[in-house]
This record gives structure tokens, C-alpha cells and sequence, in this order.
């Protein structure tokens, strides 16, 4: 190989592609913008339907509420969005959207009689609507802080504390930080949306380096420079390489930037994970190298493959048709490790871009299993020097260079590849 011409190929390439549109909008400013403007989608969104909400009116009845406990029923009135109701026949109102909420009051069986006013609250409403739902939400929480002040106040009663008086009671203690639960956010974020865009930056200049100039009548002519043909392929490899890797480095960039500027819109969201509300989204350091070294092999494997398949194709929308297949395999395997307890094993390790994807899990969470890590480099890149071997085999045969070969891939490696390697074990033998 000659990397002079090589290098002079691959500006070209580069330069060409600045200035296609298709190009720049699906490899730098669609990763750029896709995250910042989902993440404004749905904390609009969010805002919209949280005002709709509380403008909602929850009609809620109550049965059988004792003396001692009239106070709540004023609590009650006084909530906003809360209208006390009656019904005679408030199940079938419940049914029929016409009341959101019953709040029985019942005698709970077992329990010490402390007061008048030992009684136990049941709520009946239909979670299959929001209006129940949100009725539900909004006297839950006025009986919660009716319920702690009673219970302090039947404690003093008796001369003890309110914790003396609940007994048996469940306190939890999280031991990650708010830095540990971001990045176990991210990990959970970061690895499929990497591939994704990876795949997804590599796409477009590996259709329109080989089908769009066949298109447009430029591959000939490509074809005729004074250069090896494995120069231009390897010009042209490492253009839409790079293309993917820069579409993926900017889809991570632009997840770190937009995580950290909207955490206050996601607190809601994230608070079933625990902590949210001071999550900090950060990568250590150390995990930069393994995370770039793990998109560069991810990169390099996904713009071979899609040369490969785009290569046979001879119009723009005919190379799109081929693509999409090697896109749904590339990214399908990931759905199976979205579980957080998906660990690193060396057999996961074995299997190429679900490895990768579980190596950047676990660098973004500050673990290092360096066996694993290394079946993983090694791998990719022996699935990397198949593909280019393949790729450059391909080009030695005449009609698929001029693309007057009108075959598919799979023909094409039963009628050559195939057959070639039968032959040369005849002749071996």
C-alpha cells in the first residue's frame, strides 16, 4: 500500500463529504442535536401534561369517618384540586368516570386500641384513568401528613416517642454516591446509544462512497487514478471509519452535556432509582481511553461491513435497502443486555459488539476487568481484519469493480468466494 496516495484519497473523501449535506446532517449535526432536542421535547412535555394535571378536579367521597377524625375532612376541603362528593352508589360511579376516588374509613382488626381514632384508611378508585390516579395522588398525601401528626400526637399520650411507638420499622441507607448513581445512569444510557449512532454515522458515507458515485458516474472515474484499487479501498475505509467514530464521540459528548443541564427536569424521573435528586453525570478520567479504543474497533468494524454490502448495490436507494439488514444485526444483539445485573463474563466477552458494549458499561462505572477487556480487542479485531480481507478479495474480481456484476452477496460468496476456496484446497491437496 501506498499511504501518500492513501492520505491524498482520504482528504478527498473528506472534503467531499463537508460539503454533501446528507453527510454532515446524519454524521455530525443530527448527534449533535438529537439528544438536547429530545431532552427539550420532554421536559416540554412533561410541563404540559403536569399543568393539565393540576388543573384537574378530583371528586372524592368518604365513608364512615369517625368524629376524632374531622379534622381530615377540613384538610381535605382546603386541598386544592380536591372536591368532596357524595354518591349513593359510588362504585358504579367510579366505573363510570363520575367519581375518582373512595376513601373508607375501617376498624383495623388486631391492633391496640390506642384512641377513637385507631381506624385504618382504604382507598378504592380505578387506576385504569388518570383523573383516579391522580385523586389518589393528591389525598394520599394530605391523609400521610394527617396520619404522622396523629401518631405523634396519641405518642405523647403515652409518654413516648413516635419511633417508640411505630416499633418495628424499615430504614434505608444507600451507599453510592451521587456521582456512583450517574454513572450507573450512563452506563445503563451511553452503550446502546454509542453503537446506535455509530451504526447509524457510518451509514450514509459508506451508501455514498461506493453506490452515490455509481449513481452520479464518479466511480469510474475513481477507478482510473493513478493508484492501486487497495488504495482506494482503504482510502475510502478509513473515510467512512472515521466519519462513524466522529458521529459517535458527538452523540456522547452531547448525552454528557444534555444530562447535566437538564437534571432538574429529570429528578422526577430518575427519583425510583434513588438519590436523584443530586445525581452528578460524569466519566472518570480513566475510562476516556477504554471508551475510544472501544468505539474506534466499533467504527472500524461497522464501515467494512457496510462498504462491503453498499459496494453491490448501484443507486443510492438500492444501497439503503442493502445496509438496513447489517444495521438491524449490528444494533438487535444489544437488546439483550439493557439488564442492569447483565455482567461481563468471558463469555459475553466472545460475542463481537455486545462485548464492546458491555466494556463501555463497565469503564463508565469504574471497573476494569482487564481479561475480558482483552478477549474483547482481540476479537473485534479479528472480525475486523475478516471483513477487510473479504472487502479487498472482492475487488480483484473485474465486473464487481466496474459494477457490471448484478448479483447479490450471498451470490456473490457462493459463485467466487466459495469456489475459490475449494479450488485452492484441490490444488493444496
Amino acid at each position: 500500500m501506498n499511504w501518500k496516495d492513501i492520505r491524498t484519497l482520504y482528504v478527498r473523501e473528506l472534503r467531499s463529504a463537508l460539503r454533501e449535506r446528507g453527510i454532515v446532517v446524519n454524521s455530525i449535526v443530527i448527534p449533535i442535536v438529537l439528544y438536547p432536542l429530545l431532552m427539550w421535547l420532554i421536559s416540554t412535555g412533561l410541563t404540559y401534561v403536569n399543568g393539565q394535571t393540576a388543573e384537574l378536579t378530583s371528586y372524592v367521597m368518604l365513608r364512615h369517618l369517625p368524629d376524632a377524625h374531622l379534622p381530615l375532612q377540613h384538610l381535605l376541603e382546603a386541598e386544592p384540586g380536591i372536591d368532596l362528593e357524595y354518591s349513593d352508589h359510588p362504585e358504579l360511579d367510579i366505573r363510570d368516570g363520575k367519581l375518582d376516588l373512595i376513601i373508607d374509613f375501617v376498624q383495623v382488626q388486631d391492633a391496640p386500641s390506642l384512641a377513637e381514632g385507631n381506624v385504618g384508611a382504604r382507598f378504592t378508585y380505578d387506576a385504569s384513568r388518570d383523573q383516579s390516579a391522580t385523586a389518589r395522588a393528591r389525598a394520599k398525601r394530605v391523609i400521610d401528613r394527617y396520619r404522622d401528626r396523629f401518631i405523634e400526637r396519641e405518642a405523647a399520650k403515652l409518654g413516648i416517642s413516635r419511633t417508640q411507638l411505630q416499633g418495628f420499622r424499615v430504614d434505608e441507607v444507600n451507599v453510592s454516591t451521587d456521582s456512583e448513581m450517574g454513572r450507573f445512569v450512563l452506563a445503563l444510557l451511553i452503550p446502546l446509544m454509542l453503537v446506535v449512532m455509530l451504526a447509524m454515522g457510518g451509514i450514509y458515507p459508506a451508501i455514498d462512497a461506493t453506490a452515490g458515485e455509481r449513481e452520479t458516474g464518479t466511480w469510474e472515474t475513481m477507478m482510473t487514478v493513478a493508484t492501486s484499487r487497495s488504495n482506494i479501498l482503504a482510502a475510502k475505509y478509513l473515510y467512512v471509519a472515521t466519519m462513524s467514530f466522529v458521529a459517535g464521540c458527538l452523540n456522547v459528548t452531547a448525552i454528557m452535556f444534555t444530562m447535566r443541564s437538564n437534571m432538574f427536569a429529570m429528578r422526577s424521573n430518575l427519583a425510583p432509582l434513588g438519590g436523584a435528586s443530586g445525581l452528578t453525570f460524569s466519566v472518570q478520567l480513566a475510562s476516556i481511553p477504554v471508551i475510544v479504543a472501544g468505539a474506534a474497533l466499533l467504527a472500524l468494524f461497522v464501515a467494512a461491513g457496510m462498504l462491503i454490502l453498499a459496494a453491490f448495490a448501484r443507486t443510492f436507494r438500492e444501497g439503503q435497502s442493502l445496509v438496513s439488514p447489517f444495521l438491524i444485526a449490528f444494533v438487535l444483539p444489544l437488546m439483550f443486555i439493557q439488564s442492569p445485573s447483565q455482567e461481563y463474563t468471558l463469555r459475553v466477552a466472545f460475542i463481537p459488539i455486545v462485548n464492546v458494549a458491555m466494556m463501555f458499561r463497565q469503564a463508565i462505572v469504574g471497573r476494569y476487568d482487564w481479561l475480558p477487556i482483552g478477549i474483547t480487542i482481540a476479537v473485534e479485531l479479528a472480525c475486523i481484519a475478516a471483513a477487510l480481507k473479504l472487502a479487498t478479495t472482492m475487488v480483484e474480481y473485474e465486473d464487481f469493480v466496474t459494477g457490471s456484476y448484478h448479483g447479490t452477496f450471498l451470490k456473490f460468496v457462493r459463485q467466487r468466494l466459495l469456489r475459490r476456496a475449494g479450488r485452492g484446497r484441490v490444488v493444496a491437496s
